[in-house]
């Protein structure tokens, strides 16, 4: 989660529209995060997003000549908040994995973390490369998870290396799991969240005919799903859909191609893909290199459902944040992204504690007149009527906000973006 997406027009907000637009893109941050990915604790490269609904995992990989090296899990706390200079910075994961672009997957659910590291490595060597589970409050490794605490390609039917790491929902939302990809596989492995443990595989050979006759590609790079349990590849250069029949088949045990991107550069890492629901309809987030300068430097937006997909929007990087600035676009082609639910301090949970209430009022009343970023829920510099007005007009709500997360990176800067995804 082919075609070019023409950039749509940057509207108040940094909100990128259509003529018939169901959702805006609201640019609300831009963070540098550098210094944490300089090589060193975490790695190089920030290169993965997960969310839990306050604090964001964000996982690094190393580019270094020399392997293994270390790489790691930098949490964000408090991210939700608008202001910047209250987020907290926790090296939580450090560990010594295989280097020179061996990438880096994580996923959140119920408490834990699940980390892939080293991933492209093909040592099988668990110092090198492997999936893990770790408590995600203390960052401590589940041991046993597996059994021996990681899931090495060879767990994987005997493959050679291990892709990238997502959150199978399951057939229509049943038994969920943890997905994994392997280079070279037309199949979708699923481990058990709980044990580690094998779960029955998923025959989904991608074909470019759709017929299964000729054109089959198993350069696996990302997988995404719907929130019913269809799939979503991103391989090489196409992304391709299989429609979900069952707890562990698709239709016909194949993947069709949707979007062909055969002009672009296939040998790169961190190729990725997202699936987006929102309450206006579904979009695939995807990123496309061409291997030559320009190359595509943005996030691109597509709109539809199952095989349907139509061109929606590109984010830049540049859209303007809240207070009318303009960050620089994106400057590289590595991004990966995740979106989730969050409390929604623009409408007056200053305090972050999923109400607007008395606590909010009083925060906004003993602030009023400074330039508390903390308290400014219009982010206009000031604490002034329009933010009392804002809480007064939500007092008693429980708002809530869908949030898109982007990590964009190179090897000497590193960023995290934050979109606020509004139905209109």
């Amino acid at each position: 989660m082919k075609r070019l997406f023409g950039l749509l027009g940057v509207v108040a907000l940094g909100a990128l529209l259509s003529a018939s637009a169901q959702v805006s893109f609201t640019h609300i941050k831009s963070v540098d995060i550098s210094r944490y990915f300089n090589g060193s604790q975490l790695g190089s490269i920030a290169c993965d997003v997960a969310f839990d609904g306050s604090n964001l995992y964000i996982a690094g990989m190393s580019v270094s000549n020399t392997s293994p090296a270390s790489v790691g899990v930098l949490k964000v706390t408090n991210v939700l908040s608008l202001d910047v200079g209250s987020w907290g910075y926790v090296p939580l994961i450090t560990l010594t994995q295989a280097a020179q672009s061996r990438s880096s997957y994580i996923v959140y659910r119920d408490g834990f973390l699940y980390l892939g590291t080293g991933l492209g490595d093909s040592s099988n060597n668990a110092a090198n490369t492997g999936i893990r589970k770790f408590d995600a409050a203390t960052g401590t490794q589940i041991s046993d998870w597996n059994i021996t605490g990681v899931v090495l390609p060879s767990d994987l039917s005997n493959s050679s290396r291990a892709e990238c790491i997502e959150i199978d929902p399951g057939y229509q939302g049943n038994n969920p799991s943890l997905a994994v990809l392997a280079r070279g596989r037309g199949f979708i492995f699923r481990r058990d969240f709980a044990t580690g443990s094998a779960l029955p595989n998923i025959l989904g050979e991608p074909y470019n005919d759709c017929a299964g006759n000729t054109g089959q590609t198993t350069g696996m790079r990302d997988i995404t799903f719907s929130p019913e349990g269809d799939v979503y590849l991103r391989v090489d250069n196409s992304i391709f859909y299989a429609q979900r029949t069952a707890g562990n088949t698709v239709q016909d045990g194949r993947a069709c191609r949707i979007f062909n991107f055969d002009s672009d550069n296939a040998l790169q890492v961190l190729i990725n893909i997202h699936y987006l629901r929102t309450s206006s309809g579904d979009y695939l987030l995807y990123n496309r290199r061409t291997g030559a300068n320009p190359r595509f430097n943005k996030v691109f937006v597509a709109s539809g459902s199952g095989a349907s997909w139509s061109n929606y929007a590109e984010l830049t990087g540049s859209e303007p944040l809240p207070n009318g600035t303009a960050p620089e676009a994106y400057a590289s082609d590595i991004f990966n992204f995740t979106s989730g639910y969050g409390t929604d301090p623009s409408k007056g949970d200053v305090n972050l504690d999923g109400v607007v209430d008395d606590a909010d009022l009083l925060a906004i009343l003993f602030e009023f007149g400074s330039s508390n970023a903390a308290v400014d829920t219009n982010s206009d510099g000031v604490v002034d009527d329009a933010d009392l007005l804002n809480v007064l007009f939500n007092f008693g709500s429980t708002p809530q906000a869908q949030y898109l997360f982007v990590v964009h990176s190179s090897v000497t800067d590193d960023r995290l973006d934050i979109y606020r995804v509004d139905s209109n």
